[in-house]
């Protein structure tokens, strides 16, 4: 008797893990507006220059502060999946020169993006967080 409960149950798990496929599953997240940068590549933002932040436009545009400058260009958000491309950025010198580099890294690196509420975390293709983000109100 338990082994057929055991099985039925096995076979409910199994047919209902595969009821949807990723295109039908996977829902694009929504990282429209302005969110603070709290890490990059493990270090802390908060003592830099200026506040770190990143602004997504919703249209394929992304923008904010790694710091020290300002930075600009394009993103990709398909289901999880994020990508930056075309960047640019102001170039002067400052005293956190060390985050705005951890910064660019995460750009750089990131490959997937998971929210919760108003927290973020953006990794990299083998599932290391990059950066964290915390949603501006």
């Amino acid at each position: 008797m338990k082994k057929k409960l055991f099985l039925t149950a096995l076979i409910a798990f199994v047919l209902s893990s595969c009821g949807c496929n990723k295109k039908v599953c996977q829902q694009t997240v929504d990282l429209t507006g302005t969110w603070t940068i709290v890490t990059a590549m493990d270090k802390e933002t908060k003592n830099g220059d200026k506040p770190a932040t990143i602004t997504f436009d919703g249209n394929g545009q992304v923008n904010g502060n790694a710091t020290v400058n300002s930075f600009f260009g394009g993103y990709t958000l398909k289901g999880n999946n994020i990508s930056f491309g075309n960047m640019g950025m102001t170039r002067m010198m400052g005293k956190s020169m060390d985050i705005e580099q951890a910064v660019n890294e995460a750009l750089d690196n990131s490959a997937t993006v998971e929210i919760n509420g108003k927290k973020a975390k953006v990794m990299n293709k083998e599932g290391k967080t990059v950066m964290t983000l915390v949603k501006k109100k």
